[in-house]
């Protein structure tokens, strides 16, 4: 037994009674102890990466340039560069939006997106239509428009500020709110379309030409059709209702756009919300809200919002539903853990390594870390899809690259065996640079309330993160690239070593 050395007793001489170090007694836990400050990362960011030079946003002449004479967009690779390279300015962002997100596709003409147009506008009447009508005839006799889930408190005038759905509007104002809705009931129930309410008001002289009001009959006949196919679960749709009320009167009111009490937008975001939520299998869930009012302040138009909301929603409704956003999160920190792994090690050693703080940043596409007119341009660069492991531009990268490496090892050498991971997003890649750069102070939190706590007050520069998270693709393609030589190289050193003791072992023999 080791001990204290006896002062009156001979040197290494111990007592049975002095204490044993804790480095001896396996009776003590063992605790690893965090470094207080990190090793760097897997990978050199800061490094030379050729990225891209950050352009002023697409112009209305730079983008009629990319139309032929009937009005098909003919370049649309190099229509997603440019927004993904600068952004679009606000005078042409509802037309390019069109084309970015699938309302219409790039190969139509001008006449056949008129079309189009009249069957979007229509078929949506019909919908919103449906689904109102449904809402009235489920409900008990003598029930309130409010009552009926047609229409929400936000929505009426109100005398008190304060948004109790306990307290009753008082009789003249009442009156007021009912009259409303009477009349859009009126127009619901004659079928007439209220274009001024969707948002093209403009287009009411041209449909009132006796030719085109033919037209729209036939167009509004085949939308019925269409519409009485589809099924509505009225339980389902008013539980959505009830979630949906909760979120509307809150969503980016500190924009002009969204302000004031009874503000028309809002309503435009509740009718396109519950239309969705009818009609989808998809339930409506926190955070579509937010997805919705870029939309809506960008194309104006209700019918045009709902159909290119729907084509977004049909790419990303994985992202709303747990296991599809746990699986983008775990690609976060798999990627983490291929360029930063001391930062990750510290993130799990304080049990965050989950990384459910990014949950917000890939749900809403970092809307909350930039200003609202920046969110709608990191919307429109991330929808460009233009930078993406699968994209061209990254094969060139990785065939350029390849063939640097195979120079730079005298042509002994083949990757052969070199694999990216293709769902590594260009927003997993913004994720982990925003995590990278902020590396000194993730060190200092310990516990979830305070990553949290940073991570909702971070103020962040749009064209700053948009070129680091750009340098960690390029890295990222290096990296693979390099590594996928590194296992051949060993192969062959493997090969040449055996063969030389086969060499040895014959002359011997």
């Amino acid at each position: 037994m080791q001990g204290r050395r006896d002062p009156a007793g001979a040197p290494g001489q111990t007592t049975s009674s002095d204490p044993i170090p804790c480095s001896d007694d396996e009776s003590y836990e063992k605790v690893d102890v965090m470094p207080t400050v990190l090793q760097p990362p897997n990978v050199d960011v800061e490094g030379y990466v050729s990225v891209s030079n950050r352009t002023s946003p697409l112009s209305p002449e730079q983008f009629h340039k990319l139309f032929d004479s009937d009005g098909r967009l003919v370049d649309e690779n190099q229509l997603r560069k440019s927004v993904f390279l600068g952004g679009v300015q606000p005078k042409i962002r509802k037309e390019v939006w069109k084309f970015l997100f699938g309302l219409y596709p790039c190969n139509s003409t001008a006449r056949e997106r008129e079309a189009t147009l009249l069957d979007n506008i229509v078929k949506y009447h019909e919908l919103k239509a449906r689904w109102k009508i449904l809402l009235v005839l489920s409900s008990q006799p003598g029930q309130t428009p409010l009552q009926q889930g047609i229409v929400a408190r936000y929505q009426l005038p109100e005398e008190n500020p304060v948004l109790n759905p306990d307290v009753g509007l008082s009789e003249p104002v009442m009156e007021q709110a009912m009259d409303a809705l009477n009349s859009k009931a009126a127009v619901l129930q004659s079928g007439s379309i209220d274009l001024t309410s969707l948002g093209h008001a403009d287009l009411a002289y041209e449909y009132s030409a006796p030719e085109m009001q033919q037209r729209i009959e036939f167009v509004q006949l085949q939308a019925r059709v269409f519409v009485n196919k589809k099924r509505i679960d009225i339980n389902k749709l008013r539980s959505s209702i009830r979630v949906i009320d909760k979120d509307v009167p809150r969503t980016d009111r500190d924009v002009d756009f969204f302000k004031g009490h009874a503000n028309p937008h809002l309503t435009q975001l509740r009718d396109i919300l519950i239309t969705f939520a009818a009609y989808n299998q998809l339930e409506y869930a926190q955070g579509m809200n937010d997805v919705l009012s870029r939309f809506l302040y960008v194309l104006g138009s209700e019918a045009e919002t709902y159909w290119c909301f729907q084509k977004y929603m049909e790419k990303v409704e994985n992202d709303f539903m747990e296991e599809g956003m746990v699986h983008k999160i775990d690609l976060v920190r798999m990627l983490l853990k291929e360029t930063d792994l001391p930062l990750l090690k510290h993130l799990e050693g304080h049990d965050m390594g989950n990384l459910f703080f990014c949950h917000r940043w890939l749900l809403l596409g970092f809307k909350r870390e930039f200003s609202f007119l920046d969110s709608l341009r990191c919307f429109e660069i991330l929808s460009s899809h233009h930078l993406e492991l699968g994209s061209l531009v990254a094969e060139r990268v990785l065939m350029m690259e390849e063939m640097n490496e195979f120079a730079n090892t005298g042509g002994d050498a083949r990757s052969t065996n070199m694999v990216t991971q293709k769902e590594y997003t260009f927003e997993v890649f913004m994720c982990v640079a925003i995590l990278m750069e902020c590396r000194e102070e993730l060190v200092k939190c310990t516990d979830n309330g305070m990553v949290f706590g940073f991570i909702n007050n971070l103020k962040l520069d749009l064209d700053d993160v948009l070129t680091k998270a750009e340098k960690l693709f390029f890295t990222y393609c290096k990296k693979t690239v390099s590594e996928s030589f590194q296992l051949i190289d060993s192969q062959n050193a493997s090969s040449r070593h055996l063969s030389s003791h086969m060499s040895f072992f014959t002359k011997t023999s």
